[in-house]
């Protein structure tokens, strides 16, 4: 199969809050992610890092951003990350409480955010007239 090629086209879901929202798997558990293009890392929520099978390193950086300027974050290793049936090679994990962000989620709430290096490496296409994302060469379909 020639990866350089394949193209994975997923749907996403608008919430009441005009977020997208995309439903992706990690360890075999389902989790919803907010696409935040403006985001320079991709986060996953500190509330479920121990159903994940996650291990946390505090990191000494601060993130900014998400309405205020100093949340604590750690460190985390999610080697791949399943949407759509197909695996994706994860970029720049990191785990922080995201309690105020879960209005965006409605009653499902959120786990994560997928950030700007995860569309940067799959080449992301965003399509808001067919609620649709692109994304190209995953490791494994």
């Amino acid at each position: 199969m020639d990866f350089a090629k394949e193209k994975i086209c997923l749907e996403f879901e608008m919430s009441q809050t005009g977020h997208q929202i995309v439903e992706a798997k990690i360890n075999g558990k389902l989790l919803r992610f907010i696409l935040d293009t403006a985001a320079g890392s991709s986060v996953l929520s500190k509330a479920c890092l121990i159903e994940l099978g996650i291990q946390e390193v505090s990191s000494k950086e601060k993130a900014s951003g998400l309405g205020t300027s100093e949340h604590e974050m750690g460190d985390i290793v999610v080697p791949e990350i399943e949407l759509g049936g197909t695996l994706f090679g994860s970029t720049e994990f990191v785990s922080l409480n995201l309690e105020h962000v879960q209005a965006a989620g409605g009653e499902k709430g959120v786990h994560g955010l997928l950030g700007s290096p995860f569309f940067s490496k799959y080449a992301a296409i965003i399509d808001f007239g067919s609620n649709q994302v692109v994304l190209s060469n995953p490791i494994k379909s």
